[in-house]
């Protein structure tokens, strides 16, 4: 029996499991049963039973009895049937754009918003949402004490010392400093209601956190390793809670509040700018493939395309 005849044999004989067949490609190729049975890992009374067709349960199954004939036709040399592959999918390029549109069609539906969100849903995001902001909240209302101390300053309050606590120190009314000390009158104490209000200002404007905006200053440049991707948009996976500021080519900003374990994408034109304090804690994917910061310590990078490597 020569190759071609093997070949052109061996795809109708996979699934039919011939014994006869598999009988006379043993004997031409000159192998022992038992040599055969141990190269397939199987018992000399499997092989047999194969080559016989003889009933019996030697095999837990049906499909189990056609991988082992299959095996025993290609230690013997017969080629496997041949798989007819479509047309679209003969090119490797063609194979990796198809699954790459199928991740962005997964990454897209990933960030519609849900249609059947409950009152407790709505709820946790509006209070995950000032969460976010308690540092500006906090400066506010430190603010707004300050301001109503400054209007009632006059109306008997109690006020604390300040400075260096001893263990005689004691809150004393306003009234009683007056009686105690008559220099400090109204006009003396009203600086430092003044001071207290400067003081909650500052503190305010230093907790707001910077303006997501694009700028001028030279950033270090990335660039992916390999790119099978356009650079028409930026994916950002967080290890920790973290807020990201995206700005594309055309300027247009992003600020992004992620949770620890969150990711989004964030569409535009290159090249893109990226801004974080914790941006060494964030994982970004740009051109279908991860960018590595060039220092644990950077806090502003910029992402520039490179041409698509097919």
């Amino acid at each position: 029996m020569t190759s071609a005849e093997l070949h052109e044999t061996a795809s109708s004989v996979y699934d039919s499991c011939d014994p006869k067949f598999l009988r006379d490609l043993r004997e031409a190729s000159g192998m022992d049963v038992f040599v055969l049975a141990r190269t397939a890992c199987l018992s000399v009374a499997q092989v047999r039973q194969l080559e016989s067709d003889e009933g019996g349960h030697l095999f837990y199954s049906l499909t189990i009895k056609r991988q082992a004939y299959k095996r025993l036709l290609m230690i013997l040399g017969a080629e496997p049937p041949t798989v007819e592959v479509p047309e679209a999918f003969r090119h490797a390029h063609q194979v990796a754009d198809a699954h790459l549109n199928t991740l962005d069609q997964i990454v897209a539906m990933s960030h519609l918003p849900s249609m059947q969100r409950s009152m407790g849903d709505v709820m946790r995001e509006t209070l995950d949402k000032w969460l976010a902001h308690k540092q500006a909240l906090g400066a506010l209302l430190m603010l707004l004490g300050a301001v109503l101390l400054f209007i009632k300053f006059g109306e008997p309050q109690t006020l604390a010392l300040v400075g260096p606590a001893s263990p005689a120190a004691q809150a004393i009314s306003a009234p009683e400093a007056v009686a105690t000390a008559p220099a400090a009158s109204a006009d003396t104490l009203a600086p430092l209601s003044a001071n207290l209000a400067s003081v909650a200002v500052s503190a305010a404007v230093s907790a707001k956190p910077a303006a997501c905006a694009f700028t001028d200053d030279d950033l270090p440049g990335l660039t992916p390793f390999t790119a099978n991707k356009e650079g028409r948009y930026v994916y950002v996976v967080s290890n920790t809670d973290s807020d990201i500021c995206v700005v594309d080519g055309a300027k247009q900003a992003t600020s992004l509040v992620l949770k620890a374990g969150e990711g989004r994408s964030v569409y535009g034109v290159p090249p893109w700018q990226l801004s974080g304090t914790n941006l060494a804690k964030v994982q970004i994917y740009f051109q279908g493939g991860r960018v590595s910061l060039p220092d644990a310590a950077a806090t502003r990078v910029k992402l520039i395309e490179v041409p698509v490597t097919r």
